[in-house]
């Protein structure tokens, strides 16, 4: 294996074998957790995602499956929230159930990931003081133990005026980061790439947009959902073309060192031949622009950090028909 490849892809699968279309039983999905973790390729997988309103089932779990080896790690997610007042109550919510779950595993567990929806309130009202408060009052419940998480990933919306929408959110997460860089905790965001069916794939020209936005404004990029193939491809499952996390990644990797216009990253996004993706020993590389293998290592640990996938299977088997594992 090419040490670029396993640059690129160290840690960098977010296992959600509860979420759909898998939408597993949490027996089953954290099992399969369990046997991937025992795996050759086991160094690219990352977290359990798991909603918090789930922590509760795995108490069940603590005697015989986390006293196993390393601590099992997980990534909790909020859920949506219409108003500013439910997703503070959601928050309380969140936080009393990261104080049990530690109360109850102890170091057989960590949470360093808490992924959450924004407010849609918060998000159309256009109101920079009201998003740099919902920044800093999650910061603040989440820096109140050792234990809960510290990377903080706040999703946002695709939708009619989005361009102004995404850029306000990250150029306000820029503010809560420098006013916060005291601090161990560090927001970044999180883009949806797909669902099950077409409607929840973002196109190639908002990920792009997306994708640079989050680089200028250094902000930390993780994803979610429809990622789980390498090279964008149709798929006649959801009847529409699914991003890959070659394009996804790598782009937005190559985006950071060749300084690329949304144009220019959008070329890379539309890639559909994986012929056209090249990973060598000194790097990764596509159509001539290359990275080298030390800045992919430093862009996935503090730029672009993960994306969530019903399936672990389904990225090996297409990287192992590509001839890379």
């Amino acid at each position: 294996m090419k040490p670029s490849l396993k640059v690129f892809l160290k840690e960098i699968i977010d296992y959600a074998g509860l979420f759909p279309p898998a939408e597993l039983s949490l027996d089953t999905a954290i099992q399969n957790y369990n046997n991937y973790r025992k795996t050759d390729d086991s160094w690219m997988l990352s977290r359990f995602i798991i909603p918090a309103s789930g922590l509760q089932k795995l108490k069940p779990y603590g005697k015989n499956l986390f006293s196993e080896g390393r601590p099992f790690d997980f990534s909790v997610l909020g859920k949506g929230t219409e108003t500013v007042d439910e997703f503070y109550d959601q928050l309380d919510e969140i936080v009393q159930a990261l104080n049990q779950f530690h109360e109850t595993h102890g170091n057989h567990v960590t949470t360093d990931m808490l992924e959450v929806k924004l407010p849609r309130e918060a998000v159309f009202a256009n109101d920079t003081a009201l998003l740099l408060e919902i920044f800093a009052e999650v910061t603040e419940r989440m820096n109140e133990s050792d234990k809960l998480p510290d990377n903080l990933f706040f999703e946002g919306y695709f939708e009619e005026n989005w361009k102004k929408d995404i850029s306000h959110i990250l150029q306000t997460l820029h503010k809560h980061n420098e006013q916060f860089s005291m601090k161990d905790i560090h927001a970044g965001f999180k883009v949806r790439c797909g669902g099950v069916k077409a409607s929840l794939f973002p196109s190639p020209e908002q990920l792009a947009f997306t994708l640079n936005r989050t680089k200028e404004e250094n902000i930390a990029l993780k994803c979610t959902a429809g990622l789980h193939h390498p090279v964008r491809h149709y798929d006649d499952s959801v009847q529409t073309k699914m991003h890959g996390f070659f394009n996804v990644f790598g782009g937005a990797m190559l985006g950071y060192a060749h300084d690329l216009s949304d144009e220019e990253l959008l070329e890379i996004l539309n890639e559909e031949d994986s012929d056209h993706f090249s990973f060598t020993d000194g790097g990764f590389s596509w159509m001539g622009k290359e990275i080298p293998t030390n800045e992919i290592q430093e862009l996935r640990e503090t730029a672009l950090i993960s994306f969530g996938s019903c399936s672990f299977n389904e990225p090996r088997e297409d990287l192992q028909s590509l001839g890379l594992l």
